[in-house]
């Protein structure tokens, strides 16, 4: 195949991307779609792209942005990638051959904390996709202290009067580009699905309640991850203030020796990052602002203030089965104090205390509330005004006997975090594992559910087990394991209940 065949041309300039080995799929990576965040535009909104003459190479991905590295056994490491403060790019896969195809359009926002993680990781390859009739989007936004920093001096900068969030005004501002570019590689800017996993998913659910992201896209999809925890606790599903997280920023600034904010400027982007605070109230993560996000997440929802989009979202059987477990119960109850007041934490102590060994109980008892609790009440409180569909995705992939991923045995790990992401993708081969047939069966299921959503706003299709939309009168979700697909309750139920009356007490009391 000739470069002509791979060329597109949009606002900025000139792309030449490459095709896949059957000439089906055509892909352009490292594209820019917005300045460099760096000098005077670190800690600000991104600005439009600025164009190029000539061709452009599009056949490699940029660096991802500065950030922390993973540890070397996580699940998440793929080795090391080129990082830089020069960040904001996006890639495109498409098989549509001319402009005038309006296929539907599929942007994914990768997980990570809000601290690492980028678009390029190979189970985000979006080949398999693009085979289906999608266009598929994957970027980079703004990560940890240069994507999420509030400081009083940054917020007196803003004509809003705000800052942090920075993060997120990428992916609105990659929103934008996809509307204004998307059509020339044959995508259908309005037929734009939002999806991500983890902290994706829970930009994808900040996202979903923003107005300064209505009508960039028209469905959404949450896998692991939502933000509707009473604000103030931080790594719980929750958000913070701007007056908080603008207090987290001075005590930073002082951490680094900076005197202002200027100083702070013209700091080294990965000296910022390697000598951040590493207590767990300094990690830098979306705020209240008024703004970007108006009010805490679990009010808009529930006044159906939202974005008018339909939502298809669920969590894993195992949310927190890599995370560490707690080494004593005395040290769990202590834990659960502190984040959740005395009479939440007996009341959540007492329900799960029985349910078997600490080690177990500990690292359910996380993923319940970080991850679980936040798609299931996502998904309920949306589905009173728009249409919803949920899952709970229960299989266990074919981890290698005796490893350890994230400091956990491979055979304690279960439906692990981000466990279903390569049978959405399509992408099973970028892990060297033993899949088994269920395996690929299962992707071939969970894609063909997926792009029936994205394009259709419905996951349902000839050859699928039925998916019914949640409502109050048929709260369940579908199960999503191997050959076993069924309705069935949502997972845990009365664990969610329990998390519902924490929650309620803990916004009751501000």
């Amino acid at each position: 195949m000739d470069d002509e065949s791979v060329e597109v041309t949009i606002a900025s300039g000139m792309l030449i991307g490459e095709a896949s080995a059957d000439g089906a799929v055509r892909s352009f990576k490292g594209i820019p779609y917005a300045q460099p965040p760096v000098g005077a535009l670190r800690w600000r909104p991104p600005q439009p792209a600025q164009s190029w003459s000539g061709p452009r190479n599009a056949r490699a991905f940029g660096p991802c942005c500065t950030q922390e590295e993973r540890p070397a056994d996580s699940l998440g490491n793929f080795g090391r990638e080129p990082q830089s403060e020069d960040c904001l790019f996006l890639n495109v896969w498409s098989g549509a051959r001319d402009a005038g195809e309006r296929r539907p359009v599929f942007v994914w926002f990768h997980g990570g904390g809000f601290f690492c993680g980028s678009g390029s990781l190979p189970i985000f390859e979006g080949t398999a996709l693009a085979r289906r009739g999608i266009v598929v989007v994957t970027i980079n936004y703004r990560l940890g202290a240069l994507g999420f920093l509030a400081h009083p001096e940054l917020s007196r900068e803003s004509e809003h009067g705000v800052s942090g969030n920075y993060g997120m005004l990428d992916q609105i501002a990659a929103l934008q580009w996809v509307r204004d570019n998307i059509a020339a590689f044959g995508g259908d800017p309005y037929t734009v699905t939002i999806c991500g996993q983890s902290a994706g998913s829970s930009s994808v659910n900040i996202l979903t309640a923003s107005p300064l992201a209505r009508g960039l896209f028209h469905r959404a999809i949450g896998e692991s991850g939502g933000s509707m925890s009473a604000p103030g606790r931080p790594g719980n599903g929750s958000l913070l203030r701007l007056t908080d997280v603008e207090k987290i920023g001075m005590r930073a600034q002082d951490h680094l020796g900076a005197r202002a904010l200027a100083d702070l400027r013209a700091m080294p982007a990965d000296e910022i990052v390697r000598r951040w605070p590493t207590d767990g109230m300094s990690r830098p993560w979306p705020n209240i602002d008024g703004w970007v996000v108006p009010r805490p997440l679990y009010d808009i929802f529930s006044e159906g203030a939202q974005n008018d989009v339909a939502v298809l979202t669920g969590a894993n059987s195992f949310e927190g089965s890599t995370r560490p477990a707690s080494a004593s119960w005395e040290a769990l109850q202590a834990s659960l104090v502190t984040d959740f007041g005395v009479e939440n934490a007996r009341m959540i102590f007492d329900a799960y205390r029985g349910d078997g060994e600490l080690y177990d109980v500990s690292r359910e008892l996380a993923g319940h509330t970080i991850f679980n609790w936040q798609n299931w009440t996502w998904a309920r409180l949306h589905a009173r005004e728009h249409r919803t569909f949920a899952y709970n995705f229960l299989q266990v992939p074919p981890l290698p006997a005796g490893r350890t991923f994230d400091s956990q045995p491979s055979d304690k790990l279960g439906s692990y975090h981000t466990a279903e992401i390569p049978y959405v993708f399509g992408t099973l081969a970028a892990r060297p594992w033993a899949w088994r047939d269920a395996d690929h069966r299962l992707s071939e299921t969970m894609m063909s559910y997926w792009v029936n959503f994205i394009s259709t706003g419905d996951p349902n299709g000839t050859g699928l087990p039925q998916w019914p939309a949640l409502t109050a009168d048929a709260p369940s979700v579908l199960h999503l394991a191997g050959d076993e697909i069924a309705v069935a309750p949502v997972l845990s139920a009365d664990k969610m209940a329990i998390w519902d009356t924490c929650m309620a007490r803990l916004r009751a009391t501000g």
